[in-house]
């Protein structure tokens, strides 16, 4: 990893606009960029201007792992991508848990037409590898008309971005490239997600601990795992995790072995999900539509626990689509005062196999049905 502390000033104080290319970049797509880059990096950080832009034109650069290090004099920069942004595939490079962070900056807008490419295939096969974009303490966050392709492990993750914004991006690795999360995010609040397709081998969408009014509007999801709540709750990890305010709306979500909505807990955790909505959702050949499993287990070799996270408030509505299997809700709570005001309510799932008759399975679920196909009344407790 490379990072810079000193700079000088070469720009017009009065025109705050940099460009990769004054600072030494190639674009060639061979070359490591990485100075260069954060040679400008640093100047746009350091203008004594409140707003600064960063341009990085259409041409192929490849960047080593590297950080964009604030806190910056501007409280609002601007990174206009028009480049295809590439990853070295050399593996020993990246010792440290990331290929290009930023932390610690302000009022960050990324934005443009680029491609970030973390070349990732030579690690899947090991399931080893570092996160493509990384996000750390950037308030007011806004991710916008960028496609991030192949990362080592997952494409985007923000912690402690509150008042993010991600609007119009596309996300893609192949179904198989395991630990592709598409955008983790962790201990943040007043995050939107809108207008994105996101396709990966992972979660589309996880949401982790400490987050809050996570609000994800009109995603297409597929192939992957689904918008994820969790995993929470690692009895090893002893912190009592919260989960509340995540509303999912207009999301569609495809692929035979894609998970739809699921909410994730361990056995024996400690904290609470509640204020839940999932609403206006569509499912085409889905293979887990609705899940609540607070059983996971991700080694297959975990204890038995008599208690387990609370779970409330969870609300479905307006939920239409087909199954590639037959359990199309599927609601498993891990004791009985777990799971409360769980509501179904219109929704309408059928299995896209002839063969098949779709059902739902409860296990110690409080909460009610209405307008449920096919019915839930029978393992719903009120």
């Amino acid at each position: 990893m490379v990072t810079l502390s000193s700079f000088s000033s070469t720009t017009n104080a009065s025109s705050p606009y940099f460009d990769v290319m004054n600072y030494g970049a190639v674009g060639d797509g061979k070359t490591d960029n990485s100075q260069a880059f954060l040679k400008a990096w640093n100047e746009t950080c350091k203008v004594q201007q409140q707003r600064a832009t960063l341009n990085i034109p259409a041409k192929t650069f490849l960047l080593n792992p590297i950080q964009f290090l604030g806190p910056c004099v501007p409280t609002s920069i601007n990174v206009q991508v028009a480049a295809k942004i590439i990853a070295s595939t050399n593996k020993s490079l990246f010792s440290n848990n990331h290929w290009l962070l930023f932390s610690y900056v302000k009022g960050l807008t990324l934005t443009g037409s680029g491609t970030i490419d973390g070349q990732g295939a030579g690690s899947w096969q090991e399931r080893r590898g570092v996160a493509a974009l990384k996000f750390y303490t950037c308030p007011n966050l806004v991710l916008q008309g960028l496609t991030h392709i192949n990362p080592q492990k997952a494409h985007i993750i923000l912690t402690k971005c509150d008042g993010a914004n991600i609007n119009n991006i596309t996300i893609s690795a192949p179904e198989a490239a395991p630990n592709t999360d598409g955008i983790d995010i962790a201990s943040s609040n007043h995050v939107q997600v809108r207008n994105s397709k996101i396709g990966t081998g992972d979660d589309c969408i996880a949401i982790s601990a400490r987050c809050s009014f996570i609000n994800i509007t009109s995603v297409t999801c597929g192939p992957g795992h689904g918008i994820s709540i969790g995993s929470l709750g690692d009895p090893g990890s002893g912190d009592f995790d919260r989960v509340s305010e995540v509303h999912v709306r207009s999301c569609n979500f495809t692929g035979r072995n894609t998970t739809g909505v699921r909410i994730k807990t361990w056995q024996g955790g400690e904290g609470e999900v509640k204020k839940i909505t999932y609403e206006d959702i569509v499912f085409d050949n889905v293979r887990y539509p609705i899940v609540i499993d607070q059983f996971y287990c991700p080694n297959n070799a975990c204890k038995n626990h008599t208690s387990a996270l609370a779970i409330s408030d969870v609300l479905y509505t307006r939920i239409t689509g087909t199954s590639s299997g037959d359990e199309v809700i599927s609601l498993n709570c891990g004791t009985r005062n777990s799971c409360n005001n769980i509501v179904l309510d219109d929704i309408h799932l059928k299995s896209s196999d002839p063969t098949k008759t779709a059902y739902a399975h409860c296990l110690n679920v409080n909460g009610r049905a209405s307008n449920v196909e096919p019915s839930a009344d029978q393992c719903m407790h009120s």
